[in-house]
């Protein structure tokens, strides 16, 4: 708790989040992947395996991992009330001695939440694998949404909730007849979409391309919506399930939603592999 209570002190909320990404990362390497993600996952913590569903399980009671795992953050984005936090860059793995294949990349996006002690915990851990030229990151991109000082409203979480709850119910009904276009429709012009085995698609022009791709036709369901206290940014996770010839095939989703300044809700952040 004094680390936590010591490092809100000295830190912007901005700062906090990505000093929180590196100390994680840094403990994959000096500690081991499975003890780091039990310091860092929060206890109700979500992974998708491929669906949604517990993260802790997957790394208690596990022998020590043979792989390396090392990444960084490339872009953080904060709540207006520092609550809520969302984290993306490029990750590598490298395999243990006896795998076929020597090493992965691909990129990773964090859902982080603000605990009670004052530090930060993930509470989704998803992403895909992707061909990229890792490079541990320098610098970090400050995505934060709204102002950066701006008091929680009362009901904010709860209006945030209604208001992607519609939202949600929107993109479902448009997906049955292509995701992609569905989720064009609701883009924030800082739209970041993340596709299995394709290059994350950043920005407004890199984004609509893969969107483009994207013609599955699905009906997506939302597990869960959280919102944060101020009301200016929300994730969604659930399931999606794919309509004609591929019925049988299903996909795990998490949307990020930032309200614009008229008030609409639209999709910063996409990854359904």
């Amino acid at each position: 708790m004094i680390t936590a209570l010591l490092l809100a002190a000295q830190l912007s909320p901005f700062d906090q989040v990505v000093a929180s990404e590196r100390a994680f990362a840094a403990a994959s390497l000096e500690k081991g992947l499975h003890e780091a993600f039990l310091l860092n996952l929060a206890p109700d913590a979500i992974a998708f395996l491929p669906l949604p569903g517990p993260a802790r399980p997957a790394h208690e009671g596990q022998p020590p991992s043979s792989v390396k795992l090392a990444w960084g953050p490339t872009w953080v984005a904060v709540s207006s009330d520092s609550d809520l936090a969302l984290s993306t860059g490029p990750w590598e793995i490298e395999h243990h001695e006896e795998s076929l294949i020597k090493v992965s990349t691909g990129w990773f996006f964090s859902i982080w939440r603000r605990q009670p002690d004052g530090g930060w915990k993930v509470a989704v851990d998803a992403g895909i694998s992707s061909p990229v030229k890792f490079v541990l990151p320098d610098a970090v991109e400050n995505g934060s949404a709204g102002p950066p000082a701006a008091a929680p409203r009362p009901g904010g979480a709860e209006n945030a909730r209604i208001g992607v709850t519609t939202a949600e119910r929107a993109v479902a009904d448009a997906a049955k007849t292509g995701l992609g276009k569905a989720i064009e429709a609701q883009a924030d012009p800082q739209l970041r979409v993340y596709r299995e085995g394709k290059a994350a698609g950043i920005g407004t022009a890199a984004s609509r391309a893969l969107l483009a791709t994207d013609k599955r036709m699905v009906t997506c369901t939302p597990d869960r919506i959280v919102a944060s206290a101020s009301g200016d940014l929300a994730y969604a996770y659930g399931t999606c399930l794919s309509e004609g010839r591929d019925a049988s095939s299903e996909y795990g989703f998490l949307r990020v939603w930032r309200m614009q300044a008229d008030g609409k809700w639209k999709i910063l952040a996409d990854v359904t592999p």
